[in-house]
């Protein structure tokens, strides 16, 4: 019913309502596909088709800054519901990372376009993009604690955070492909997380978008890393957080 709640009011807040989820994600990849494939040409990073390929990874990019960002205001924003709910805290973690999964789900009509208009169908390895959609939930939550109980102690974190999260859209394989990372740096770039989330969501299409076993490996355990550490610092806190509320 909370996520509902936020989602109705999201919605209602603009005339074109749900069209927003698809209308953003969907200009972003335009113009990004029209920067580096249309004006760069043949300097384009990426696979073709290349407009399929940045919807592919668009999408999650966006899931993940709206959650990670929402994140930071969690518990200052709850502060009135906080002190008279009786449901524990980590639910509205939970209800922020649900809203902003639905909005998720929402646009992947966008990538359905970018199918017909390229007329690619991905073949059997898309069985992961579930895969890919589960771990993505998994860190946002685990990330979502983390960073809302942090941010009851550290005023300006939620400043901090848009500078990493800007930051990681240009380390993270969205405008590149996995492949134009140089295999000797591909275990480094393997600590982000969303590297071996992405190779996930992408290899439906494109085989050649996965990463080595010790990449991978080194991806998901950042992750669960993450989630551990996401769990561990909101118990830590969780009495400061009441308090504050």
């Amino acid at each position: 019913m909370l996520v509902l709640r936020d989602l109705q009011n999201q919605y209602t807040k603009f005339r074109l309502g749900y069209l927003w989820s698809l209308l953003e994600p969907l200009g972003m990849s335009l113009v990004l596909w029209l920067v580096f494939s249309v004006l760069l040409g043949d300097r384009a990073l990426g696979l073709s088709p290349y407009l399929l390929f940045l919807s592919v990874a668009i999408l999650p990019w966006w899931w993940f800054t709206k959650s990670v960002n929402a994140s930071t205001k969690i518990f200052r924003r709850a502060r009135g519901e906080l002190a008279f709910s009786a449901l524990p805290p980590q639910i509205w973690v939970m209800r922020t990372v649900l809203s902003t999964s639905v909005e998720f789900i929402f646009s992947l009509p966008v990538i359905v376009l970018a199918i017909v208009l390229t007329r690619d169908l991905p073949g059997i390895y898309i069985l992961f993009f579930p895969v890919a959609i589960l771990l993505q939930f998994l860190l946002l939550y685990g990330i979502g604690l983390l960073v809302s109980s942090l941010s009851v102690v550290i005023p300006d974190l939620a400043r901090v955070v848009k500078i990493v999260v800007r930051a990681m859209f240009y380390l993270s394989p969205i405008l590149y492909s996995i492949t134009n990372i140089p295999q000797s740096l591909q275990s480094i770039a393997a600590i982000n997380p969303l590297v071996g989330i992405l190779g996930l969501y992408r290899i439906g299409w494109w085989p050649e978008e996965h990463t080595t076993v010790v990449s991978l490996v080194i991806s998901l355990s950042v992750g669960a890393a993450l989630f551990i550490a996401g769990i561990y610092t909101f118990h830590r806190l969780k009495s400061r957080i009441l308090k504050e509320a």
